[in-house]
């Protein structure tokens, strides 16, 4: 049997090791900020960075305006609301996702608008019993588009992403209102 003093260097090797061990697989995570950035491989395209800088005084000021214009097409919906989004249509943070409850199955209404952009997609999905409904509007933005749909009683989710990720940024936005009818 080891006598006390065997015990203790046993453990400070074993504690020598472990500190060895850490010591180079912190060193393998430190960040080079000097380095060059990696060629992508061919077909590996990422997308080009917006054409306009994201703090762009004139860009935010027409995005200002045009939220106030989209908060007045999107207020001519009537009823209820159950969901309520917008968000930007073109620019580095374009798009948004809300969820929201269905508590009754029914007619809805969905009114959707876009302002500053010729049109937008916005998906409307919802998990049921027989699987996921998917719906997707097309906007026009020279008008608010409304349209009556069935949702039944759970989650409904509404979704406005990037129609060209390589496309200026000009500050225009989009948004969707579900009213119970």
């Amino acid at each position: 049997m080891a006598g006390s003093g065997g015990t203790k260097t046993v453990r400070c090797a074993a504690a020598l090791m472990v500190g060895i061990l850490l010591t180079g697989g912190l060193a393998a995570c430190v960040v080079d900020a000097d380095r060059e950035p990696e060629p992508t491989l061919a077909g590996q395209s990422q997308p080009s960075a917006p054409t306009v800088s994201a703090d762009d005084p004139g860009v935010l000021g027409a995005e200002a305006r045009n939220y106030v214009e989209l908060h007045q097409l999107l207020a001519t919906a009537t009823g209820s609301a159950l969901l309520d989004d917008s968000g930007p249509a073109d620019g580095p943070a374009a798009g948004f996702k809300k969820v929201a409850t269905v508590t009754a199955d029914g007619p809805h209404t969905v009114t959707a608008a876009c302002v500053g952009i010729p049109h937008v997609q916005i998906y409307l999905s919802q998990d049921t019993k027989a699987g996921t409904e998917h719906m997707v509007f097309e906007v026009d933005c020279s008008r608010t588009q409304t349209q009556a749909v069935q949702l039944q009683k759970g989650y409904v989710s509404a979704q406005l992403t990037r129609n060209d990720p390589t496309d200026a940024w000009t500050g225009a936005v989009a948004g969707i209102k579900i009213t119970v009818q």
